[in-house]
């Protein structure tokens, strides 16, 4: 639980720091952050907080944590690159694609693994956006570490 708690304080930490470094051309209403549903190939369900930081028109930061069911979280963080094909419109499609990095935490354990991800981002609202997305992980050596896995989120714009 304490490590639960670290790794949320990071999260915060992470969110209030960026929120605050973001560029001024990045546009507006690419910052998001709310919770999320994580689904593993081995049939876990998990919960999570996911977020999204603009840093251009078409680059992304997509910090999250994952609070995991073997007593463990899940923290890592992805650069993607959003492909803005329904910009100006009410209900906006952004489908993203890129590679990021997980760092898996439990008691006497640590595990850190590279993805690819890609998904797409829904604005709903002007201050609700809903995601979906896969992760993948990539291949360390001749072993791949982790398995796939779905996530659906929704998260406040600000």
């Amino acid at each position: 639980m304490k490590k639960n708690i670290v790794a949320l304080v990071m999260l915060c930490s992470s969110v209030a720091a960026l929120g605050t470094s973001a560029p001024a051309q990045a546009e507006m209403g690419k910052t998001t952050i709310g919770p999320s549903l994580n689904f593993g190939s081995t049939g876990t369900t998990t919960v999570g907080i996911d977020s999204k930081f603009g840093i251009s028109d078409n680059l992304s930061l997509r910090p999250f944590i994952i609070f995991a069911n073997f007593g463990g979280t899940i923290f890592g963080s992805a650069l993607t690159y959003d492909f803005n094909v329904s910009r100006g419109e009410k209900f906006q499609i952004v489908p993203f694609a890129g590679a990021g990095i997980s760092i898996a935490t439990a008691n006497n354990f640590s595990s850190t693994i590279g993805f690819l991800t890609a998904g797409a981002d829904f604005g709903i609202t002007d201050s609700i956006e809903l995601k979906a997305a896969v992760k993948v992980p990539v291949f360390i050596g001749s072993e791949s570490i982790g398995t796939p896995g779905f996530t659906l989120g929704a998260g406040f714009k600000f």
